[in-house]
């Protein structure tokens, strides 16, 4: 869920049902008091979306700050997802809800935590600084630079179990891998790797649904290693919220605090990612120190996340841009429909699909190639395929007390976790080092029409062929 790119002058328009910064671990009386509230927004979204007369859901904000009674092209869909929501006020809404084919985009969510990666030149800028607190600026402009994505509005397709994504890296000499690791809970797994750095993250997320807002925290754990000099830094990233679910124009933003640690000297970035109010102020900015070890600034960082990033001395002096975000395509029918970029659009393409591509790779999926084409009717049929193959699958393992087993990452045992990292809220997940060792076979024997192979990321050899009504 992602804001769209025409709300950087127009945001103002789209306040609708939202809230104080979510705070993740309430306890006692505060607890209660946000059930209750979380009821009473219930009860008046109820009223607001119209449950008892539907027809008032086809009012909408026509983009000028006022309502009109156009019909909106989403409104059926969101009065469906509404009667399925409605009780799942205060909960966790990641496995319990399946996301309807109007909110989604033709991209997978392991594709979308690859752009982690679109500027992934700032580690190489970073192994080129012999100044140790300069290294860090770059590498915590690498985790702003990845919010400048997040203003799309439409949610990826959840990965298959099994489910990969590749992609080659030249601009690097570098290769990028991620695969569904886990499905109850999502997890995701990814490594990138270059000559001079190593980035590998355990990626999962816990939601609150709140009635027209759901508040999402990123769990899982983040390590960059620069080889050169030997730094390994983690990052620790601030709440989402996605505004206007059910009435207003879907819209997100990004607040709290982001910390990357310098896990080898003890230094820090601590950045603050300012929530917008409700007349506009702070949207997109941040800003933070570069702390030593001792917790003396070292630098002032200060930017927007949609646009740059640029690093001072503590006086304000001896500016430098560590990160501006690149040109956007001005058209397309992905790029207006979705708002895609162009890395986004290298995603999926099938000529910069890597030689010997893993038939469970997500450009294959069928659902996000008929989004794509846009065939919204074939792509939620083949979601609901692809998805009950999926339990299918689950069901035979538990018949024959098997678990899933990642191909390409392996569960850390002992994993080494930061202090700050204690709670990260999901297991670890680690590469092991077998997709390399395959990958000479892979090319002589890879695929050679992307666009006519047929995805395959199940476990049991007569998934694929199942037939589902």
């Amino acid at each position: 869920l992602r804001a769209s790119r025409d709300l950087g002058a127009r945001w103002r328009e789209y306040p609708a049902m939202s809230a104080p910064a979510p705070a993740e671990k309430e306890q006692g009386w505060f607890s209660r008091l946000a059930n209750s509230v979380a009821s009473s927004v219930g009860e008046g979204l109820n009223y607001l979306t119209g449950v008892e007369d539907p027809d008032e859901l086809q009012t909408m904000d026509d983009g000028s700050g006022n309502v009109t009674n156009k019909d909106d092209a989403d409104a059926g869909g969101r009065k469906a997802m509404w009667s399925q929501l409605k009780d799942l006020v205060g909960a966790d809404i990641m496995s319990k809800f399946s996301i309807p084919i109007f909110l989604m985009e033709p991209i997978s969510v392991l594709q979308k935590i690859s752009e982690n990666m679109q500027y992934c030149e700032l580690l190489d800028k970073a192994c080129d600084e012999e100044e140790e607190f300069m290294r860090l600026a770059y590498v915590a402009a690498l985790a702003v630079s990845v919010y400048s994505s997040n203003e799309r509005t439409k949610k990826p397709f959840n990965p298959i179990l099994g489910e990969t994504w590749e992609m080659e890296l030249p601009e690097i000499n570098g290769i990028y891998v991620a695969e569904q690791v886990c499905h109850h809970p999502p997890i995701g797994a990814s490594h990138c790797e270059s000559p001079r750095w190593t980035f590998d993250l355990t990626s999962a997320v816990r939601t609150k649904f709140m009635g027209n807002w759901v508040d999402v925290y990123p769990k899982g754990r983040t390590r960059i290693h620069l080889k050169e000099c030997g730094d390994v830094y983690n990052l620790l990233p601030p709440a989402s919220r996605a505004n206007n679910l059910v009435v207003g124009r879907l819209w997100v933003d990004t607040f709290g605090e982001m910390r990357v640690n310098n896990l080898k000297t003890g230094a820090s970035a601590v950045l603050t990612f300012k929530e917008c109010n409700m007349f506009g102020a702070g949207r997109w900015e941040v800003s933070g120190d570069v702390l030593g070890a001792d917790g003396e600034c070292k630098l002032k960082l200060k930017g927007k996340w949609n646009e740059s990033m640029t690093a001072t001395k503590p006086d304000g002096s001896s500016g430098r841009i560590l990160w501006a975000k690149n040109p956007e395509p001005k058209e397309g029918a992905l790029v207006e429909k979705y708002g895609f970029d162009n890395w986004t659009l290298r995603m999926n393409a099938a000529k910069d699909a890597p030689k010997g591509l893993l038939k469970s790779d997500a450009r294959l999926r069928p659902d996000r190639m008929a989004l794509e084409k846009g065939d919204d009717t074939t792509a939620q049929k083949m979601k609901h395929v692809l998805e009950e193959k999926q339990r299918a699958e689950r069901r035979k393992r538990e018949e024959n007390g098997t678990e899933w087993k990642p191909r390409w990452f392996k569960l850390a045992a002992e994993a080494d976790l930061h202090e700050l990292e204690l709670d990260v809220g999901t297991a670890v997940w680690e590469w092991n080092g077998a997709y390399n060792e395959g990958k000479a076979k892979r090319v002589e024997n890879g695929i050679d029409n992307v666009l006519e192979t047929e995805f395959d990321p199940w476990e049991f050899d007569d998934t694929k062929d199942m037939v589902i009504p």
